[in-house]
């Protein structure tokens, strides 16, 4: 399998070109049809998530109470993953965008797995590069572990590449929590940003 890393911060998302060329490879046809992977076997209602106290980017202490009224898109990741982490993040940025006024519906969230370089500061200027909307989390490496036990999430920060670079194995769904803060559904991070988008834009009009 071949990964292609993405900089984002060579990508001038302000141009439509660039956007729409991005969205493509991404998975963005308006001509194609809505697989049915966005149905997880999971159901509403599931033990999965819970109680936390990370900081974001601002260095603004959170807990589930700060996005209680708002659909929460929780992704596990880190600023230095070369591959499905800033794909997401690009699938993300691109959903809120097509949401137009729906968006302040949603919060979308990247709670990192490398809390040891990930830090507020880091994250404060790493998340922009995609967009403004995406709230960054982190703490310390036990408070992370505790997160992400709570969401079922796995990660391993042990693991290393042959040419002697660090690199961290996650799981990487994207987990839907309804604005009760209970869990809604669980998505591959093979999903489209159209599929996204039919999701979200269901989900809010409830």
């Amino acid at each position: 399998m071949t990964f292609v890393a993405i900089d984002p911060g060579a990508l001038d998302l302000t141009s439509h070109g660039a956007l729409d060329a991005l969205a493509r490879l991404l998975g963005w046809n308006h001509d194609s049809k809505l697989a049915s992977t966005t149905n997880s076997a999971i159901p509403p209602g599931a033990p999965i998530g819970g109680p936390f106290t990370l900081t974001n980017q601002f260095g603004q202490t959170m807990t589930p109470a700060s996005f209680h009224g708002r659909w929460m898109l929780v992704y596990f990741g880190y600023s230095r993953c070369p591959d499905d982490c800033p794909l997401t993040l690009e699938k993300l940025a691109i959903m809120m965008n097509a949401l137009g006024p729906l968006a302040k519906h949603v919060s979308p969230v990247f709670i990192t797995v490398d809390p040891t370089h990930d830090t507020p500061a880091i994250l404060k200027t790493y998340l922009p590069k995609f967009s403004n909307k995406i709230i960054g989390l982190t703490g310390t490496l036990p408070e992370t572990a505790k997160v992400a036990k709570e969401y079922d999430a796995y990660f391993n920060t042990t693991d290393h590449e042959a040419s002697g670079q660090s690199l961290i194995s996650h799981s990487t769904f994207i987990y839907l929590i309804a604005p009760n803060g209970k869990f809604e559904n669980l998505f591959p991070v093979s999903i489209t940003v159209p599929q996204l988008v039919h999701v979200m834009k269901k989900a809010i009009a409830q």
